[in-house]
Parts: C-alpha cells; structure tokens; sequence
C-alpha cells in the first residue's frame, strides 16, 4: 500500500474516533449512562455461556511450572 493511501485511512479512524468521543459535553445526562450500564451488564445466563464457550489466547505465554493434566 502506498504511503499517502495509509495516512488518509488514519485520518479517517482519527476523524471517525472524534466523532464518537468528541472534545464537548456528553449528549446524555448522567442517570441516561447509567441505564445504558446497567442495561449492558452481562446477565448470568451470558457468564454462564462464556465460562463454556470462551477460549482465551495468549500469545508468546508460557507457564513457569507445569500445570495439572485434565
């Protein structure tokens, strides 16, 4: 890819990242963001799936001694 093509493409992450954040007040008061909290948190039925489901990968990472076999 070219030089000029790469730095356009950050400019647009960096315009579209401002837009999201913004430099001015929030647009929603404060008890609105703790809704939008409170409605986001994980319900126990999606821990549940994700103790079943996640695989967690962690690159380069070796255990300092060996671990129980299952």
């Amino acid at each position: 890819m070219e030089p000029h093509h790469r730095l356009g493409d950050e400019r647009d992450a960096e315009r579209g990242l401002r837009g999201l954040v913004g430099a001015g007040s929030t647009q929603v008061s404060v008890s609105a963001a703790m809704r939008a909290r409170d409605a986001a948190r994980p319900t126990a039925e999606d821990l549940a799936r994700a103790e079943e489901e996640l695989v967690i990968v962690r690159r380069h990472w070796v255990p300092r001694e060996e671990l129980p076999r299952r």
